[in-house]
């Protein structure tokens, strides 16, 4: 005994209509991983953005320092001369060439001139290994090298940085930055501990900031 033929056309429509609703349903999911994947590119970049402020931001605030610094020496350095006009010829201050190093490592770095500014940095470290500015010197050589994507450098500066200069008041700059670096070397583990880190002991810094969007995008993964 067959079926009716009512009841096949209407099994046939309800098999029309489901079909309908799967395709429906696919163009719905496509275009929500569409907008998922929009949101998260926007998120990324927004991210760069603000760890591009953020650099900018502290290399700005570090030449500020520098050229007050370099103001208050050429102060001191005119009234002594004009107590003692023969001072400046006696002689010269052993401190001067790694200042001078200094301030013109960050006149290329402010103008973009990475790999000049990496070799004055290096000749400052190697110079002047206990100097004024040695701790700042391997900070933003290893800011350089993050910068040019040289990861691995990165990494062996800014450890030796937060190892060998522990209350320079540059270290969860240093931490954050080495942890960058290490999750771009997929050292993802030392990369989470480093931002645990940065949040746990400096909560109120800049660089506190940053290490939790991070962590929670490490989480994420």
């Amino acid at each position: 005994m067959g079926f009716p033929s009512f009841v096949v056309l209407q099994n046939d429509e309800s098999l029309e209509l489901l079909l309908e609703k799967i395709n429906l349903l696919k163009k719905e999911i496509e275009s929500l991983t569409a907008s998922i994947e929009t949101n998260n590119l926007t998120i990324s970049r927004l991210e760069e953005a603000n760890q591009i402020r953020y650099v900018d931001l502290d290399k700005r605030i570090h030449l500020l320092e520098t050229k007050l610094l370099f103001e208050e020496t050429q102060t001191e350095e005119s009234a002594e001369q004009s107590i003692n006009p023969l001072s400046g010829l006696v002689e010269e201050d052993i401190d001067s060439g790694e200042f001078d190093l200094w301030s013109n490592s960050m006149k290329l770095l402010d103008n973009s001139r990475y790999s000049e500014a990496a070799e004055n940095l290096r000749l400052l470290i190697l110079s002047y290994p206990n100097g004024t500015y040695t701790g700042d010197a391997y900070f933003w050589l290893g800011e350089i090298y993050l910068v040019q994507e040289m990861f691995e450098d990165s990494s062996e500066i800014l450890n030796a940085f937060v190892t060998k200069f522990d209350d320079h008041s540059r270290k969860p700059d240093g931490l954050y930055k080495l942890a960058i670096a290490k999750v771009n070397l997929e050292e993802l583990e030392t990369a989470e501990t480093l931002l645990q880190e940065v949040i746990s002991n400096y909560p109120n810094s800049g660089a506190a900031l940053l290490a939790e969007q991070d962590l929670i995008k490490l989480n994420s993964q």
